[in-house]
């Protein structure tokens, strides 16, 4: 595995919180924009120093509504990190983005600046369901953005929510239809999930809406499936469906155990710093003025750093590598511990596992048959257990 770094910068405002958002968004009025971007290049100089020479293979802005920055703030962090770090030149550089004219009609000049894919926050294509989601978008907005969108960036995606209350299968089948033919090459399809701490946790609690059975759940999962691979759009991940090459490329170094380095209030990191070989858990300060204020004083606003055990990042691998069609390789804890999964692993445990068809073993790789993809987590948990 090369050394190479991916980048996240986290953009924490939004004009307003979605009803199931458990991210870390704040609603602010107005932003000081240059302030900002001293501490985004503040921050980044700061882990510059601490990380050996990388080559930057995918940058992700994320947030939070990153759509809402101003062109000359997503261009000073893209300089930064040139300055900082080797670029790929095949860098990918992705965007998140929501569907209003305003945001809109900023892509041609984030595509100048170098950002090279979007990720649109679409959600669904019906007013009713965009409404109840507290969306701030129309159907109509939505799909005139998608259009825009593919006439300025070949490798583009969008996000839809399914299995939302009162939803029927026949309602998503006409919908994800819709969707697919608006020839997106890529495609991260969630089901609705309550978080704690959302304004759905609570509206939930009080009864206001019912939620999907398990078993129609299920059958959504199942559908949704179905549609894409006839479409050509493959399940590469449990929600991520894309056409040959156009999987996320920076999504995929978090399940494939790749480092990155998260930039901006609440980011995460998962890196290796210089002279080490324990891996670093790096949590950012939540609060957007907290995390402004002490990246001033210290050149980084760092909540929490801690070394990752060995078996806590083994069971991080598993976690994050089993969502993926293609699995875990025994190359990543070659690249880790410089261990084969029989040093790994109770091979007599895993076969275990395999004899009740839950997991395949072959060339050096573990994963999850299609067939079992809805036991996903009850199967890592039980591959976890395998561990020496």
């Amino acid at each position: 595995m090369s050394k190479a770094l991916s980048i996240y910068i986290h953009y924490p405002f939004c004009k307003s919180k979605c009803p199931y958002c458990d991210f870390n968004s704040h609603v602010r009025d107005s932003v000081e924009y240059d302030k900002f971007l001293q501490a985004y290049e503040r921050e980044l100089q700061f882990f510059a120093e601490k990380i050996d020479p990388r080559q930057v293979s995918t940058i992700f802005f994320g947030g939070g509504t990153p759509s809402l920055m101003p062109e000359f703030l997503v261009a000073g962090i893209l300089q930064k990190i040139a300055q900082l770090w080797q670029v790929d030149e095949n860098c990918e550089i992705t965007l998140e983005a929501n569907p209003t004219s305003s945001e809109s009609a900023k892509f041609q000049a984030l595509r100048q600046i170098g950002v090279n894919r979007l990720s649109l926050g679409i959600q669904a294509l019906n007013d009713q369901d965009l409404k109840f989601l507290g969306r701030e978008h129309s159907s109509a907005e939505a799909i005139k953005t998608i259009e825009n969108a593919a006439k300025i960036f070949d490798n583009f995606s969008f996000d839809l929510i399914y299995a939302r209350p009162q939803q029927t299968i026949q309602s998503w089948r006409e919908e994800l239809s819709r969707a697919i033919n608006f020839n997106t090459k890529h495609l991260s399809l969630y089901q609705l999930t309550i978080e704690k701490g959302t304004k759905f946790y609570s509206q939930f609690s009080r009864k206001e809406f019912v939620m999907p059975s398990e078993e129609l759940a299920a059958e959504f999962y199942e559908v949704t499936n179905q549609i894409t691979s006839d479409a050509g759009l493959e399940l590469y991940e449990v929600s991520n469906y894309a056409k040959k090459s156009f999987e996320s490329r920076h999504n995929l170094v978090y399940w494939q155990g790749g480092d990155y380095l998260g930039i901006g209030a609440g980011a995460h990191s998962r890196v290796y710093f210089a002279e080490e070989n324990m891996r670093s858990a790096i949590t950012l300060l939540h609060d957007p003025m907290s995390w402004l204020n002490q990246v001033k004083q210290s050149g980084a606003a760092i909540q929490k750093i801690e070394k990752i055990m060995p078996r806590e990042l083994c069971e991080e691998l598993i976690l994050m590598g089993l969502r993926l069609r293609d699995g875990i390789s025994e190359e990543l804890f070659l690249h880790h511990f410089n261990k084969k999964f029989d040093d790994i692993f109770d091979q007599n445990a895993l076969n275990k596992i395999q004899s009740q068809g839950l997991i395949i073993q072959e060339n050096g790789m573990i994963k999850i048959p299609t067939n079992q993809r809805l036991l996903t987590n009850a199967i890592i948990e039980k591959v976890c257990l395998a561990l020496k």
